[in-house]
């Protein structure tokens, strides 16, 4: 190529450069003041689209002798992004209940790694420290979402919301959008109340516990019953207990179904009940055709759900009387019912359940591996996730608007095509992340909490999943899989005349 069919392109390339100029002063484009500097680069950077063949073209050919020399005015850096904080309030179990409390505070570490966000922690040590917390994250500038964690906080979040209209709040558990329908008469545009499907979580451990009964009793055992240890007894503790109970009915009657017999001792005649509404030993109201397996549930409520030996009180007369397992349904108070399987497990020299007891909330199997058989994983990390990326996205107060201020996370949930599961059985898969929270507790309470290194935790683990039938963990998998479908509907009992009618019919 010629010297002068390079200028001639060259000169082209000057000239698109000084309309372009020309074009953005007549429409008014402006840049930040910053001091100019001069910027020499090759033809090669400056222009885009069909334009770079033929500055290509020059650059092979000239890129040693001809340079362009452009002066430009730089564009001053982008501000920090504005500072963005989540506020979690604590319930009174507060930090290292490995649970509820525990499984919030989770969330808020994942959003702040996720989302590069910033969470202040508030622990309410008590019922009275609940509007204070929230009101100190409301006066803080940088909170944009405020998390309280617990049914109890329903009427504190209720007033502190109000209060502070700019703010986004959400609830654990909560029901303050009904306490403003009807207290106000409608709901409040910065509230969201997130609720979990336990009911239908707790049918897949009650079916999991009444099948190792049946499993047990196989290999020689005499378990008759499977446990239940709750908290403070409130509207969405019933969804657990009789979510529960129904499980296991539904897990006998699977087991009848698979093997062509009742299952032994649990499934006895005469040791659950009798009267005029039995008949070959199941409950059958009315003496009508629907029968139900009843009474096959211990159950005690205990008023609290922070003094873990009432824990331990509740559930160590339930494995005397043939518990197979307990389930963990009040947070910290599990550490109690670890207690009494610990006693019984040193008794009689047991590396490994029977007995077990079911964790709750969190993935709790690590906590005492071999006799923690497996936990219904309610996400409140998850809820605390969801509700920071909803805010971070600018969706939150749609969707307080859609969902009339209540988000129910549960098996197979999704919110605008995105999956927002809240509820499973936990996995050997999801072990590790919730070691991490023991590991957590640690390097807060300076105490040692893990029972033994991570890859011995899990392999503990491993076995005893494995010493367990296959059917057994089939048939959980299918309940679940049935729930996800619609096949089979778990009862929802949040009322005093549902639970009432729900005791009547399973105990």
């Amino acid at each position: 190529m010629s010297r002068r069919k390079a200028l001639t392109r060259l000169e082209a390339v000057l000239a698109v450069l000084f309309i372009v100029a020309l074009i953005a002063a007549g429409v008014g484009w402006t840049m930040p003041r910053a001091p100019a500097e001069t910027v020499t680069q090759t033809v090669t950077t400056t222009i885009a689209g069909t334009v770079v063949t033929e500055v290509q073209t020059v650059t092979q050919t000239q890129v040693r002798t001809e340079t362009v020399t452009v002066t430009v005015t730089q564009t001053a850096a982008p501000p920090p992004a504005e500072k963005f904080k989540i506020a979690v309030v604590s319930d009174i179990g507060g930090r290292g209940d490995l649970s509820f409390n525990d499984m919030a505070f989770k969330g808020g570490d994942e959003a702040e790694r996720d989302f590069g966000v910033e969470m202040v922690e508030l622990i309410s040590k008590t019922e009275a420290d609940y509007v204070p917390n929230l009101e100190t994250a409301a006066k803080d500038p940088d909170v944009k979402l405020i998390v309280g964690v617990g049914f109890l906080l329903s009427e504190a979040l209720l007033e502190v919301a109000q209060k502070y209209p700019d703010k986004n709040f959400a609830g654990i558990d909560t029901f303050t959008q009904a306490l403003a329908q009807e207290k106000l008469g409608k709901i409040l545009p910065n509230m969201l109340d997130i609720k979990f499907e336990e009911h239908k979580g707790s049918a897949l451990v009650g079916a999991l516990g009444c099948l190792l009964a049946a499993y047990y009793n196989e290999q020689g055992y005499e378990f008759k019953y499977i446990g239940g240890v709750f908290g403070i007894e409130i509207p969405v503790l019933w969804k657990f207990e009789i979510g529960y109970k129904w499980g296991c009915d539904w897990g006998l009657k699977w087991y009848e179904e698979r093997f062509g017999r009742r299952a032994p001792i649990i499934g006895e005649d005469s040791l659950y009940g009798s009267g005029p509404d039995w008949r070959d030993g199941l409950y059958c109201p009315g003496g009508g055709e629907e029968c139900w397996y009843k009474n096959r549930v211990l159950w005690t409520y205990t008023g609290t759900f922070s003094d873990i030996t009432k824990g331990y009180a509740a559930a160590k007369p339930m494995y005397e009387q043939g518990a197979v397992a307990v389930y963990n349904i009040a947070g910290p108070l599990g550490l109690g019912i670890n207690q009494a399987v610990q006693e019984i497990a040193e008794e009689k020299g047991l590396e490994m359940g029977p007995p077990f007891w079911i964790g709750v909330d969190a993935n709790q199997d690590w906590i005492n591996p071999g006799f923690i058989i497996a936990s219904m994983m309610k996400r409140v990390d998850k809820g605390v996730y969801y509700a920071t990326k909803l805010v971070l996205e600018g969706k939150f107060r749609d969707i307080v608007q859609r969902f009339d201020g209540v988000l129910t996370l549960g098996i197979g949930t999704k919110i605008d095509g995105v999956l927002m599961e809240g509820i499973s059985v936990s996995t050997l898969a999801d072990l590790d992340e919730f070691i991490q929270m023991g590991i957590r507790a640690e390097e807060l309470t300076g105490k040692k909490v893990l029972p033994m290194p991570p890859e011995q935790i899990k392999q503990k683990v491993k076995e005893m999943r494995e010493s367990v039938a296959d059917w057994v963990w089939e048939a959980v998998a299918e309940l679940e899989q049935k729930i996800r479908n619609g096949e089979v509907e778990v009862p929802m009992v949040v009322t005093e005349d549902a639970i009432q009618q729900w005791r009547e019919i399973l105990g």
